[in-house]
């Protein structure tokens, strides 16, 4: 597996929009170790945060919201539970559209951002193809000017089967670009990992991620750079040196929490 030149992206990791009351929740990202750049190429400023149950709760400032993610190029987003516009799912039946998330999407949209949204839903439960907090959905948003959909790189769900799947509390989500100057071309996995502090827990997210680096060594030869990122409910320091996959590195190794909630934030 080639590895991913870390200066030519500024990955920034979030989730503090969250309600009173909410689970903090803690993000971070992986990708593989630092080697030697191919390519010359401008910077990309990426962003991947989880709010928590995005098109479910009616009292969000969407506005506000998108103009603080407007400089960023790509916006990796967790925990969307509910399409925003009307649409089918793969078995021909259609979406339940929901205003709340039309109102976030459209306030990107008129930000200049586009978007690649999963087309269907995935979660814990044995139903899926519903719009509630039972399940989530993918979607990643995208400066046009700076990045473009790659098509001809791997991509979308990383298992057929999107409910209650062995290997994975929610199955993750693979988007694929190209840089506008056809320099440079990587997929980032979207992932939300299972939560908790037992052992149990941590042994399933280590689980999660091993699943996850045996995919793109299943990959990797028709591409070399991949990125993990999104909430990996990681406890601690010592959690993420055990979990994280072989020849991989976080890029927020001291697992300094990166949560914040409203009604005690918490900045370490």
């Amino acid at each position: 597996m080639k590895k991913l030149y870390l200066p030519l992206f500024l990955i920034i990791t979030i989730a503090f929009f969250s309600c009173a009351g909410e689970e903090e929740k803690e993000v971070v990202s992986v990708q593989p170790e630092v080697t030697t750049p191919t390519a010359e190429a401008e910077p990309l400023t990426i962003c991947s945060f989880n709010i928590q149950f995005l098109g479910h709760y009616k009292k969000r400032d969407d506005a506000a919201l998108s103009k603080i993610l407007t400089g960023y190029d790509i916006v990796v987003v967790q925990e969307l539970v509910a399409p925003p516009y009307t649409g089918a799912f793969p078995d021909g039946n259609a979406f339940n559209p929901d205003a709340e998330s039309a109102e976030f999407f459209d306030e990107m949209k008129s930000r200049g951002f586009k978007y690649v949204l999963s087309e269907e839903d995935t979660g814990t439960n044995d139903e899926i193809h519903e719009s509630g907090p039972a399940t989530e959905w993918w979607v990643c948003f995208y400066k046009p000017e700076k990045v473009k959909e790659a098509g001809d790189l791997p991509s979308g769900f990383l298992a057929a089967d999107r409910s209650n799947h062995d290997d994975y509390e929610r199955v993750p989500y693979a988007f694929a670009f190209r840089t506008a100057d056809d320099k440079l071309d990587f997929v980032f996995i979207s992932v939300h990992l299972q939560p908790g502090d037992s052992n149990a827990d941590q042994s399933r997210r280590k689980h999660e991620l091993e699943t996850i680096a045996s995919w793109i060594d299943s990959n990797d030869e028709i591409e070399k750079d991949f990125i993990i990122l999104g909430d990996m409910n990681i406890k601690d320091d010592e959690e993420l040196t055990e979990s994280c996959p072989a020849g991989f590195k976080s890029l927020n190794n001291e697992c300094v929490a990166t949560n914040t909630n409203i009604s005690g934030a918490e900045a370490l």
